[in-house]
């Protein structure tokens, strides 16, 4: 029985050394993404002209031309050295054939928005390739 009581004392003495280590968490301040001003302004291109091309393929007049499409020329980007001189010449010609769609006559419409599309397209192959699957299906086929 003595050897009983030594095993059992030498167990528990066992069990109530073990190691136990102290976990300290890191807890790191949650940082809320913030898109760019660019980036809000595609973003509103974008459901606009999926809005737009539905629109044109039921041949239905379009909305509107929203004027802040023009804020492409000045609008922020999440990185500044983005913005050179191709970028502004894609931007140029975006909005020449992005209004063309909304003012010329109706059989030039699709026509128009595609090579609008395209700037896009041409635009996004150099800087945030990203978005160009989403971008590719506002092209309306050639009928």
């Amino acid at each position: 029985m003595r050897i009983a009581y030594v095993f059992l004392s030498l167990f528990l003495s066992l069990i109530s050394c073990k190691n136990e280590t102290v976990k300290t968490e890191v807890k790191e301040e949650l940082i809320m993404y913030q898109p760019s001003e660019m980036t809000e302004l595609m973003r509103t291109i974008y459901e606009f002209n999926k809005a737009s091309k539905i629109r044109i393929e039921d041949k239905k007049n379009l909305f509107e031309y929203p004027e802040e499409f023009q804020n492409i020329k000045t609008a922020k980007l999440a990185d500044p050295d983005e913005r050179d001189s191709e970028f502004d010449s894609l931007a140029i010609v975006f909005l020449k054939n992005q209004k063309a769609a909304f003012y010329t006559e109706a059989d030039s419409v699709k026509f128009n928005f595609n090579r609008s599309i395209n700037a896009c397209i041409e635009c996004h192959r150099t800087r945030c390739p990203g978005p160009l699957p989403k971008i590719r299906k506002l092209l309306i086929p050639k009928s």
